[in-house]
């Protein structure tokens, strides 16, 4: 039993300069909950999750806007400090993304990914092999394995 077994090879991936627009549009035409973020050589440096953009519905800033001016005072004034933006204002992948990800590799066995899906409340995790993201398992694909431990039980009854 390998994770390779169950995972989802060449998963979709965006890269650090996506647009948020495009990775909604993305995560709600594969409906998939996150996408890992690649570099040019396939190299894992990121996540965007639907919660990672969902900070931008939370934010009360962006409408109404009564002045952008305003706002960007304000924001300037009283706003972290810092140059690294809040995911609400975030306009790319690698301005929303979280840079610190468990991963897998696809000869660990399926157990260890569901303990990090559970310890870290995950719903998915890239696999990586060579520092290359080459699939994702998720706790659907866990859950397929479940099946497949109950059908013995179920013969030996």
């Amino acid at each position: 039993m390998l994770i390779r077994n169950y995972m989802t090879p060449d998963p979709v991936t965006i890269q650090p300069e996506t647009p948020v627009e495009d990775i909604a549009r993305l995560l709600l035409a594969h409906r998939i909950n996150g996408v890992p973020v690649v570099d040019g050589a396939g190299r894992l440096i990121g996540v965007v999750t639907a919660e990672d953009l969902i900070h931008r519905g939370a934010d009360e800033r962006l409408e109404p806007r009564e002045s952008i001016w305003k706002e960007n005072f304000w924001v300037s004034f009283l706003g972290p400090k810092g140059t690294q933006r809040d995911k609400a204002e975030g306009r790319t992948a690698a301005e929303v993304m979280t840079t610190e990800v468990h991963s897998v590799a696809p000869a660990m066995h399926p157990s260890v990914a569901a303990r990090l899906m559970v310890d870290h409340h995950l719903t998915s995790l890239p696999v990586v092999e060579d520092g290359k993201v080459i699939g994702v398992i998720s706790r659907i694909d866990l859950l397929s394995l479940l099946k497949e431990l109950e059908n013995p039980l179920k013969r030996e009854n």
